[in-house]
């Protein structure tokens, strides 16, 4: 199954300062350590499949980290400040290949060991980028402080997990991209809108349970073939029973259920768009369900004659 965005979500400007940003920061980790940045480069290169490093920000099914800080600024001011999204995107950037990393490592990726002290750099772009921004005790660090033992006391607690279920998706899923709260409380507590910060956070956790469901769907063959546990995948045992083939539950019912939880996802993040009045957020939904329920049309078609010859073996 194959999902893609049927427009460019990601305005011009926007994808300009994301690849400002990436190369901001390959520039800096060249100048600073020479060595780690030579390795920086050529694993964020291949995160973007050995081409911009920008482009593993602004593919259509990547998480739109960069992309909701900017429609919330334009909701509050609609014209966002170029100088603070520069900022904004460059943290974001950082603190992205920061999750991405240890998220690598944790799931026993081969990382090159020269890459590994990368984590101490990203941490640091992350955070310091702020601090022109937000003085010490300003509320800003708490929502730091608060996303960041969020994400790490989920990440701890999902190691090593065998099965996971609905209850523990539901839970987790909101917390694995809490880190995305951080750039958004920045853009809340830059124009003095500290009201927003539990409004489009919980937004957030919303679009994280969606986003981690297509993904466990989209790539449930590579999670089976590196014994990585899902909700998805932990359906599919459960239904398939023992002996049964994961895949013929996938092809047969397990697409159709991943749907079905979808749908009433995605239209409670299009009533949470609407209620934070931001009709670029709403925009960027619809594009999202219209063309995931295209791609969903097309698979239909193409597995019929798979159902019938898995029924003509049983």
């Amino acid at each position: 199954m194959k999902a893609a965005i049927d427009l460019d979500p990601y305005p011009a400007p926007l994808k300009t300062l994301t690849r400002d940003a990436a190369l901001r920061l390959i520039g800096r980790l060249k100048s600073n350590a020479p060595v780690l940045g030579k390795h920086a480069d050529e694993w964020m290169r291949a995160l973007a499949g050995d081409a911009s490093p920008e482009g593993y920000f602004l593919h259509p099914q990547a998480f739109p980290a960069v992309l909701l800080p900017w429609f919330l600024e334009a909701a509050i001011r609609r014209q966002p400040s170029r100088s603070f999204q520069r900022d904004v995107v460059y943290s974001t950037v950082a603190g992205y290949y920061f999750v991405r990393l240890t998220d690598d490592l944790m799931d026993g990726e081969a990382v090159a060991p020269p890459v590994v002290p990368l984590l101490i750099v990203l941490h640091a772009e992350f955070e310091q980028t702020f601090h022109r921004y937000f003085p010490a005790g300003h509320a800003f660090w708490d929502v730091l402080a608060r996303s960041s033992y969020q994400a790490a006391e989920t990440a701890s607690r999902d190691a090593g997990q065998r099965r996971i279920t609905r209850e523990h998706f539901l839970a987790s899923s909101a917390r694995k991209v809490a880190g995305a709260k951080i750039p958004i409380a920045a853009v809340c507590h830059r124009y003095d809108r500290s009201d927003l910060v539990a409004p489009w956070s919980a937004f957030v956790d919303l679009l994280g349970r969606w986003h981690q469901m297509l993904n466990d769907m989209l790539g449930w063959s590579r999670d089976l073939q590196r014994g990585t546990a899902t909700y998805f995948l932990t359906e599919a045992a459960a239904h398939a029973g023992s002996g049964a083939s994961i895949a013929e539950w996938v092809i047969s019912e397990g697409y159709a259920w991943g749907m079905n939880e979808l749908g009433p996802w995605m239209a409670d993040l299009q009533a949470a768009a609407r209620a934070l009045d931001s009709p670029d957020l709403l925009a960027y939904l619809e594009g999202r369900e219209r063309d995931l329920l295209g791609a969903w049309e097309d698979l239909r078609g193409e597995m019929a004659p798979l159902r019938r010859l898995a029924q003509s073996l049983r």
